[in-house]
């Protein structure tokens, strides 16, 4: 016992790292091993003895051989990292939307709901009725133009009777006047014709005269030598007078039958200048009644413009379904509610379109995201843990990025999701329009070796501070 003692004690210093324990402590200790409050001994106690062999006498190669370990073990993890490949992920948010065009439905004038003939995952039919409005208004402003129209039209028919008598009345004026003119120069002519008979009948009693002198100045020599009895020289006498009293008679006259000669020519004027004035405000009036009437027929193209239009508001208070599809979405909920235009009250698919994940995936990623990429997606509604992932892959890519709510940059794209349903414990759960997911999408994969790397090139760039 004493020897085994003995034996211990090197293996001791060698296990405590070399330090030689000579006092009478660590002596006491070995030799009473019973009254140590330690473990150490008891358990250097039970080591094997190839161990303790290790342990007292290591082999020569014991130190290359961790050298070389340690080298081959460096070795290995290095063309490990080298050669070994990490997926790395880019995420994408969005909701499952149908696959194509979705048709917005929506009103092109405010009014207000009084019936909702669909509701959300209805299938409807191209032209069926999908929401009705109140058409009490619409309905009062058609008859309300209506009953314009018909005064319009009204007043167009007494325009047009009044243009017609205008232009006849016009006409009567203008023929009157020229009746008169014409009645007036008969009168002028007649007057004149009448003045050249005077003016020969005067001419003719001068020259009367002019003879009846020249005898009285001859028979006056003859009457005082009283060769002649005077009585001849009385009737020369008398006959002179007649014959001067004739000439001043027709003077008068000539003079009388020119100035009426004149007055009618004024009268004639006057009313030649009366005839025209009278056509022409014949005219003027004419032309004023036809500036009415064509904007009279330019209001009732206006009225009827309008009354096409109410018409079309009329039949715009029911809304139709424009495609054979199935809604989507449904914006209202009660009878009574004011919509306005422009609004999207539904929202209709194209019928028995499958659903695929319309997504927003950073800008940063998007580079590296093609179409033809496997996705994983996992649906918020269910969680991946308990109801797994689908899969399916990226179909689209929008060609330009938009920005989202916090203004940074974005790329719509599309996955086509592999089934439209999740199957837990045998049971199907049929997949919703609406529903938020998120996609994983495996952008591209990187060497171990790089991203041990990353750390060391950002801060040879500066990017990392210590």
């Amino acid at each position: 016992m004493q020897n085994a003692d003995d034996r211990l004690k090197p293996r001791l210093v060698k296990v405590l790292g070399g330090r030689r324990q000579t006092d009478g402590a660590a002596a006491a200790a070995i030799d009473h091993p019973s009254s140590s409050k330690g473990s150490p001994p008891e358990t250097i106690s039970n080591w094997s003895d190839s161990l303790q062999s290790l342990l007292d006498q290591p082999p020569a190669t014991f130190p290359l051989r961790v050298v070389l370990g340690g080298m081959l073990f460096c070795g290995g993890f290095g063309i490990w990292a080298y050669t070994g490949q990490i997926d790395e992920v880019g995420q994408a948010r969005g909701q499952l939307v149908p696959q194509g065009d979705l048709y917005k439905v929506h009103p092109t004038q405010m009014g207000k709901i009084t019936r909702i003939a669909i509701k959300e995952g209805q299938r409807v039919r191209a032209g069926e009725v999908l929401v009705e409005f109140d058409s009490q208004i619409a309905s009062s402003e058609v008859d309300r133009l209506r009953n314009q129209l018909t005064a319009e039209q009204t007043q167009l028919t007494q325009l047009r009777s009044l243009v017609d008598r205008t232009r006849l009345e016009a006409f009567s004026r203008v023929e009157i006047s020229s009746a008169t003119a014409n009645a007036q120069r008969a009168a002028i002519l007649q007057a004149q014709s009448q003045a050249n008979t005077t003016r020969q009948m005067l001419a003719q009693l001068i020259s009367d005269a002019a003879t009846q002198q020249a005898r009285l100045d001859k028979l006056k020599p003859l009457v005082a030598e009283g060769a002649l009895p005077s009585e001849r020289l009385f009737e020369v006498e008398q006959t002179l007078r007649d014959r001067q009293r004739s000439i001043t008679q027709s003077q008068g006259e000539l003079a009388q039958t020119e100035a009426e000669i004149s007055r009618l020519q004024a009268e004639l004027t006057q009313k030649q200048a009366e005839g025209t004035r009278t056509q022409l405000e014949a005219q003027q009036q004419t032309e004023q009644l036809e500036v009415d009437r064509t904007q009279q027929q330019a209001k009732i193209a206006e009225t009827q413009t309008l009354i096409a239009n109410a018409k079309a508001k009329l039949g715009q208070q029911v809304l139709l379904a424009p495609i054979n599809g199935t809604i989507s979405s449904l914006a209202i909920r009660n009878p009574g509610e004011v919509v306005q235009p422009g609004q999207t009250i539904a929202e209709l698919s194209t019928q028995n379109a499958p659903l695929i994940l319309k997504a927003s995936l950073p800008d940063r990623e998007a580079g590296f995201v093609r179409v033809g990429l496997p996705v994983q997606i996992k649906l918020d509604a269910y969680p991946y843990q308990d109801y797994g992932v689908l899969s399916g892959k990226v179909i689209a890519i929008s060609p330009d990025a938009k920005s989202d709510e916090k203004s940074q940059p974005v790329y719509q794209i599309e996955i086509a999701i592999d089934t439209s349903s999740l199957t837990v414990n045998q049971q199907k759960i049929s997949l919703k329009s609406g529903q938020s997911a998120t996609a994983e999408i495996v952008i591209r994969q990187r060497r171990i070796w790089d991203i041990l790397l990353d750390p060391i090139r950002q801060m040879q760039h500066g990017k990392i501070h210590l």
